[in-house]
């Protein structure tokens, strides 16, 4: 056997595989970089005027623009006061693997699997968690608020809907984040706003009715507090004042 030609054969392999690994690795970092965009992602008309309102905008300006219909459904469970738990668990479980986290809460909170911790809101003493349509787009009214003191969750407050389906609604292409951050800028926002995060979702309300409407929306957070609710096919929008603002 020529030795030489063999291990030529070898190094030359191995330099392919390490451009095949190279250029994957590079497409990987291309991708998750492109599913966010930042505020140059605006409209000329939004962003002069972001620059004359002095708004900073850190948060991440998502890139999705699927297709969605309003969803009905009806309220199974609706606690508005804390219910202890029996047994009480370490708060870091938050954080940990959905595995981890429905092990040492699913005994005692029924659907766990179909929350999702909401890192954007900040309340002291409760983790908020949204509930997810099969679609992985959260329900922005629909929480389980888990309370927790000394490193410990101690008691929660669940609501919990089925969505029903309708057929007789066609899936529509939503704005952009882009587009409803545009808007918010244009006609709702102050000097000095700071947005700090954009999330797509559904937003509806909680009504003593059978059955309940929501509609595909973008929700625009900013800091202090205060959400706008831009519906991602009409445009419409709606404001929430957040607790610094009604403080004030």
């Amino acid at each position: 056997m020529d030795w030489s030609r063999a291990k030529s054969i070898l190094i030359y392999a191995f330099l392919l595989l390490n451009v095949v690994l190279g250029y994957q690795l590079w497409q990987d970092v291309q991708e998750r970089l492109s599913t966010q965009l930042d505020w140059t992602s605006l409209s000329e008309d939004a962003k002069q005027m972001k620059e004359a309102k002095n708004i900073d905008i850190p948060a991440k300006i998502p890139s999705e623009t699927p297709s969605l219909r309003e969803i009905t459904y009806k309220v199974i469970e609706n606690q508005q006061t804390r219910v202890p738990l029996k047994q009480v668990a370490d708060s870091k479980i938050i954080y940990m693997s959905q595995k981890d986290f429905i092990e040492g809460l699913g005994d005692e909170i029924h659907y766990l699997e179909q929350y999702r911790h909401d890192m954007a809101i900040n309340e002291d003493g409760v983790f908020i968690l949204h509930q997810q349509l099969t679609n992985g787009l959260p329900l922005f009214e629909v929480k389980l608020k888990l309370y927790y003191e000394n490193q410990k969750i101690t008691g929660y407050a669940q609501q919990y809907v089925e969505a029903e389906e309708s057929r007789e609604l066609e899936d529509q292409k939503i704005i952009t984040a882009s587009q409803a951050l545009g808007s918010v800028i244009m006609n709702h926002l102050s000097v000095g706003s700071i947005v700090r995060d954009i999330q797509l979702g559904y937003h509806g309300q909680l009504f003593d009715t059978d059955t309940q409407v929501a509609s595909p929306t973008w929700r625009i957070m900013l800091e202090g507090g205060d959400v706008y609710y831009v519906n991602a096919i009409s445009g419409s929008v709606e404001h929430v004042q957040g607790e610094k603002g009604k403080e004030a």
